[in-house]
C-alpha cells in the first residue's frame, strides 16, 4: 500500500501508532538522511520484522510516520473550530491550542514542529509536502468558518484575506515559540490578532 493512501482513524492499530511514534523520534533525533532502518530498530525498540512487514523502505516508514503525526496534530487543531459557532472563539481556541502544543516542553517534537510550520525551508521534502498540505487544510477550515459567519461580519470584511491573516498569525506564533518566547506573551499576541476580526463584527 502506498503511504499517501493511508487514512488514519480510530481503527488504526495501536501497535502501529506506537511504532510510528517511536520511529519518528529516532528520525528527528538522528536526522532522516543519516538514519537507517537498523537505527530505528535499535533506538526505538521496534522489531525489524515488524517494520519490514509493513513498510517498503525507510522513506515509506518516514512518510507514513509524518502523515500520522500531522494527522493527529491536525485533528487536535481543527477540532477547536467545530466546538464554537462564534468565529472569534473558534479561532481563539485554535490559536491557544497551537500555543499549548508549541510551548509544551514535554513534547519532544514541539520545537521542531513549530519551526517547520513557521519556515518550511529545509531539505526534508516529505515534511515540507505534508506541512503544506496541513496548512491548506487549516486555511480551508478557517475560510469555511468565516464564510459561515458572513452575515455577522461587515460588508467590508474580505474573508479570504482574513483567513490568510490567521494562517500568517499561526506561523508567527510557531516561529516565536521556536525562538523561546514564553507562552503568556504568545497568548497576548493571539488575543491582539483577534481584535482584527472583532473590528469586522457587526
Amino acid at each position: 500500500m502506498e503511504a499517501e493512501t493511508i487514512t488514519f482513524n480510530e481503527t488504526f492499530p495501536h501497535s502501529m501508532q506506537e511504532a510510528l511514534r517511536a520511529s519518528l523520534k529516532v528520525f528527528w533525533r538522528l536526522g532522516v538522511h543519516r538514519t537507517s532502518i537498523d537505527d530505528v530498530c535499535r533506538e526505538s525498540g521496534v522489531s525489524y520484522n515488524f517494520l519490514r512487514e509493513n513498510f517498503e523502505s525507510k522513506e515509506h516508514l518516514y512518510r507514513t510516520a509524518v502523515m500520522w503525526y500531522l494527522d493527529q496534530y491536525g485533528r487536535q487543531l481543527l477540532s477547536e473550530f467545530a466546538l464554537h459557532s462564534n468565529p472569534t472563539e473558534a479561532l481563539r481556541g485554535a490559536l491557544y491550542e497551537c500555543i499549548g502544543l508549541f510551548c509544551n516542553k514535554q513534547c519532544e517534537h514541539a520545537k521542531l514542529l513549530s519551526y517547520a510550520l513557521a519556515a518550511v525551508n529545509n531539505s526534508d521534502r516529505i515534511l515540507i509536502s505534508e506541512l503544506l498540505a496541513l496548512r491548506r487544510k487549516v486555511y480551508a477550515t478557517i475560510l469555511c468558518k468565516l464564510n459561515g459567519s458572513k452575515r455577522h461580519l461587515k460588508d467590508t470584511a474580505d474573508i479570504p484575506v482574513l483567513a490568510r491573516f490567521y494562517i500568517t498569525t499561526l506561523r508567527g506564533l510557531a516561529s516565536q515559540a521556536a525562538d523561546g518566547i514564553p507562552s503568556d506573551e504568545l497568548y497576548r499576541v493571539a488575543d491582539l490578532s483577534l481584535e482584527i476580526l472583532e473590528a469586522y463584527r457587526k
